[in-house]
This record gives structure tokens, C-alpha cells and sequence, in this order.
């Protein structure tokens, strides 16, 4: 079996190195052909799948985060290589759903990569690219864009975020948005429409959102200052956000958001750019590798 590696090497702290070298040698061990790649940058990991000619490999190994996987999927129109997962973001969007160890362990990794069960799941296709876990407009995308100097190119994580994290929160003043989805409408102050149903690693917004479904779910936040996202991430990290009466969740096919202002908006936890934004789903537009039965 042929098996290429696309790794962010500042990925886990740095860790990801050293991970893929021990993945590296199990796959060999057990007879996989592997050839490795370390992205250099922004951008890197999209440019590179789109040069890979599709029957130079027979599995896709991304190591790191949301946002590496998401160059990934954007490398190209379609990607035709089952993808496995070794999971080293801080969120770990796709991952968490599809139920893939976030441990240190590499072999439960190589038995997904060589005999995982392949798992059809939707896209997220927006007017600047797709994504996979999520987007949004509102006070997170502000918060993406205030970290992303930070994140990008280094190492991060939460605690290093701190301080940008904060200064939005502080300074944030919310827009009015009008979402809509398949004709029906909702306004608010933030959004979140879902792909995955994780957020943020922590958190569960619309309780019905799947990967498999063919349906986006908008998480639509009505009042949207800097109490009520806390009180709506109080309720999400309990899994009560659906009893909160200051919520609207629409499900559907399609998004469209306007603002009354250009607004941030975030794709898997990157800057992508501000309102209006439109947004539909690509049922089954990718393959991914879960881990075989035990």
C-alpha cells in the first residue's frame, strides 16, 4: 500500500515530527510504501495535493489540525484518496466526530490508515472555499482573526491565545445579521453554521448536526454581547443550548448571511474574510478513514 504523509511540522507543540517518524516506521514495518511531506506554510498543503497525481497513492495521512486538513480538502476538487487523520490541532473538530484516539499511541493510527472503514462525509462549500467543521460570522470569527498572527506559522494553543482572546472580548461590539436558510430566516448577532457536531473541542451547539446527513445546521445567537456568548457556551459545554429561547438552530441545504457591517467570518478556525456569505452543503464530497472495528 502506498501511503503519503502531509504533516504541519509546528503541529502538537512541535510533536509532529517525532510522530510522524514513529508512524513511519510501523507503516514500513508492515510492508506500506511511505513518502512524507512537511508543509513550509499557509497555503503549502493545498498547493501540494493539487500537484499529486491520484494514482501516486492509495491513502492520504494528514497530520495536525482542523486547519491542515482543511488546506487539504481545498487542494483540489475532489480528492480522490480515502484520508486518515492523526489528530495533533487544539480543537480537533473532524476528528472528535469521526472517533479517531487523540493519544500519543501511533499503532491505533496505523490500523486506521491500513484497514480503517471508510466514512462518506459531507462538505461545507462556501464562496471562498469548503470547509469541514465549521463557519462562522459573529464574535468567534473576530476571535480567529485576532489569534491568527499568533497561531500562524508557530506554535499556539489556548493559553497562548489568551491574550488576544481576551482584547476581542473586551473591544467587541456585535453586528445584526440576517441568516438564511432555505427560505427561512433568523437575525441575530452571531452565527455558527455546523458541518461536525463538536465546536471548538469542547462544546455541543445544534445537537442533530452530522457529518453524514446533507444538512448544514445554523446556530443563529439572537442576542450576542459578551454575556450571552458566555451564557451560550455555559449551555453548550452542558449539551441545554437547544432549551436556550435566545437560540434559533435552522437546518438546511443552504446558508446566507448579510450583516449590517462587514463582519469576520471563519472557516475550520481560520480568517476567511467578512459578509456577505453563502454557503451550501456537498453531500458524501469526501472520504474519510475511521478506526476498524475492534
Amino acid at each position: 500500500m502506498r501511503i503519503h504523509i502531509l504533516v504541519n511540522p509546528m503541529a502538537g507543540r512541535g510533536r509532529a515530527p517525532r510522530r510522524v517518524a514513529d508512524l513511519e516506521r510501523a507503516l514500513v514495518a508492515r510492508g506500506a510504501t511511505v513518502t512524507v511531506r512537511r508543509t513550509t506554510g499557509p497555503g503549502d498543503a493545498a498547493r501540494h495535493v493539487g500537484a499529486l497525481a491520484p494514482g501516486d497513492l492509495d491513502r492520504l495521512v494528514v497530520v495536525g489540525g482542523d486547519g491542515t486538513l482543511h488546506e487539504a480538502v481545498n487542494g483540489r476538487d475532489r480528492l480522490p484518496w480515502p484520508v486518515a487523520m492523526v489528530p495533533l490541532g487544539t480543537a480537533n473538530l473532524v476528528a472528535r466526530d469521526a472517533v479517531v484516539p487523540l493519544g500519543a499511541d501511533v499503532e491505533p493510527h496505523v490500523r486506521t490508515i491500513l484497514d480503517g472503514a471508510p466514512w462518506e462525509v459531507d462538505l461545507l462549500q462556501t464562496d471562498r472555499g469548503r470547509a469541514l467543521a465549521v463557519v462562522g460570522a459573529g464574535l468567534d470569527a473576530a476571535v480567529v482573526r485576532a489569534v491568527a498572527d499568533v497561531r500562524r506559522g508557530g506554535v499556539g494553543g489556548y493559553g497562548k491565545w489568551l491574550v488576544p482572546i481576551a482584547r476581542t472580548f473586551l473591544r467587541y461590539r456585535a453586528p445584526r445579521l440576517r441568516v438564511e436558510v432555505d427560505g427561512r430566516v433568523a437575525e441575530g448577532g452571531a452565527v455558527i453554521v455546523q458541518n461536525t457536531l463538536c465546536y471548538g473541542g469542547l462544546f455541543t451547539l445544534s445537537r442533530d448536526a452530522r457529518m453524514d446527513d446533507g444538512l448544514l445546521d445554523a446556530v443563529v445567537l439572537s442576542d450576542a454581547g459578551r454575556r450571552d456568548h458566555f451564557r451560550m457556551l455555559f449551555r453548550a459545554y452542558a449539551n441545554r443550548l437547544h432549551l436556550d429561547r435566545r437560540v434559533t438552530i435552522l437546518r438546511g441545504r443552504t446558508v446566507s448571511v448579510v450583516a449590517d457591517r462587514p463582519t469576520d467570518v471563519q472557516a475550520d478556525g481560520d480568517p476567511a474574510g467578512a459578509t456577505p456569505l453563502r454557503a451550501h452543503v456537498l453531500p458524501r464530497a469526501l472520504t474519510l478513514l475511521r478506526p476498524p472495528p475492534a
